[in-house]
């Protein structure tokens, strides 16, 4: 049996002009702790909850590992979490989550990511997050993307602009260095996604539909 029928998620696969998202397999481990060496983070400065990407790179991959296998161990129709490892022309460069939350009632879900730091600065923050929410607006029936951003993180700001993104509020949170910082929160429509010149292309949607609880099992 292959995986995909155990796990629907697995079948699943979202490109985009050279850019491909599948959900992360203990295969990708390797190749994801090798680009986080080090952590993601150009300047130190705090942009997760959890601190994930400080210490050695031994716990660093042990971080990387655990938090994969939670989101599959807790996953349910009423709150899971899809994570994709993102490649361009074959090659890891970061992850790209998606969350959804009593989900069949709001039609609504959060996204989160990270990339290499040598991957940086070059538009992929923008492509793979506009490539998950085409894909999950189109396929999955999504209303609405919930996103947030610690201040100070004007990349994952810019991303969500060029996305067409609106601000949705702000709170003080406690995030990653343990101090308490502004939390940006935005919103954004399906109807108001930015579509970028290439088309996103899905395959095995048929499946995690019904495993989302979206389409009734024939």
């Amino acid at each position: 049996m292959d995986l995909a029928a155990i796990w629907p998620p697995f079948g699943l696969r979202i490109t985009m002009g050279t850019m491909e998202l599948t959900p992360t397999r203990e295969s990708d481990y390797p190749e994801l702790a090798e680009i986080a060496r080090g952590g993601v983070r150009r300047d130190d400065a705090p942009a997760f909850l959890v601190d994930w990407d400080s210490g050695t790179d031994e716990e660093i991959a042990k971080n990387i590992a655990h938090f994969q296998w939670a989101t599959r161990a807790n996953f349910s129709q009423q709150e899971w979490t899809i994570e994709f490892t993102v490649r361009v022309d074959g090659r890891v460069i970061g992850l790209q989550g998606i969350t959804g939350k009593d989900f069949l009632a709001t039609k609504s879900v959060t996204t989160g990511s990270w990339l290499a730091r040598v991957e940086q600065g070059q538009g992929y923050g923008t492509q793979m997050r506009r490539a998950v929410v085409t894909a999950f607006a189109e396929n999955f029936d999504v209303e609405v993307f919930h996103t947030a951003h610690i201040d100070g993180n004007d990349a994952s700001r810019r991303v969500s602009e060029k996305l067409g993104y609106s601000p949705n509020g702000q709170k003080r949170i406690v995030v990653q260095d343990g101090n308490a910082h502004t939390e940006h929160q935005l919103v954004l429509p399906a109807a108001d996604i930015i579509r970028g010149p290439e088309p996103v292309e899905v395959t095995g949607t048929e499946a995690v539909r019904r495993f989302l609880g979206l389409d009734t099992p024939t």
